[in-house]
């Protein structure tokens, strides 16, 4: 597990820069880049063009969990964080998925899913989705609430969110622990991108990730292992009322 996050970053962006095109051979998409036997995605390219977030869109909303920050022209870090793919990229021929726990301080009623994912390019386009899951012994149980995103950025830029909306809503119950999720179909796509991380905390944090088939960069495929993070937190957002 990566013991400094600041440091890992800082290091990972220094040697890219150092060794340029060789950096490349770790993946095989044009300014992306993957580490840690896949699992973590670096965008070699930071973006040209910050487009600040709108916060009228939450508005009339409470947070009941998140880390996304309040600035608008840094709202995650743009350029690394947990690959997400559908494991039929050519890039990456592994799937990979993440999940977050977040438990309500009250009971409440879920009606928007924020996250920071982004795709590395490619014909991918609905291709993720966005889960509010239930607890199953301290990992990720079955889906309460799966979102299909069909319009996503480009990972590395800033500062658009991913978003999942319900008008009627989804009730949580105080103490009781949840998970928000970024996934792919079981079925292999041709999804590959990140979900980016955010620096507002930057202890360690319990997570989950699935990932298949077994290989050299999946050991226990097909199920969720849930651990500490060692970095910051994928940028997301639990919204209601």
């Amino acid at each position: 597990m990566v013991k400094s996050p600041i440091a890992r970053i800082l290091l990972c962006l220094a040697v890219l820069a150092l060794i340029g095109v060789t950096a490349l051979a770790l993946g095989t998409k044009q300014n992306f880049t993957t580490i840690d036997n896949g699992r973590k995605a670096i965008a070699t390219k930071g973006p040209s063009v910050v487009t600040p977030r709108d916060v009228r869109s939450d508005a009339g909303l409470k947070t009941i969990a998140g880390n996304i920050s309040t600035y608008p022209y840094g709202v995650f870090f743009c350029c690394f964080g947990n690959t997400i793919s559908g494991g039929g990229s050519g890039f990456l021929s592994t799937q990979f998925w993440e999940a977050i726990p977040f438990t309500p301080t009250a009971d409440a009623t879920v009606t928007r899913l924020e996250a920071s994912v982004g795709t590395f390019g490619g014909v991918d386009a609905g291709a993720f989705q966005i889960q509010l899951l239930a607890d199953n012994n301290n990992s990720p149980g079955d889906p309460i609430k799966t979102f299909d995103v069909k319009t996503e950025p480009t990972y590395g830029s800033c500062c658009t969110l991913d978003v999942g909306n319900d008008k009627a809503g989804i009730s949580v119950t105080k103490g009781t622990q949840y998970w928000i999720a970024i996934t792919t179909s079981k079925k292999q796509t041709a999804f590959a991108g990140g979900w980016a991380f955010n620096s507002t905390d930057m202890r360690s944090h319990e997570v989950a990730s699935w990932c298949s088939p077994t290989d050299t960069y999946c050991s226990d495929g097909g199920k969720w292992t849930v651990g500490q993070s060692g970095d910051p937190l994928p940028a997301y957002a639990v919204l209601g009322n």
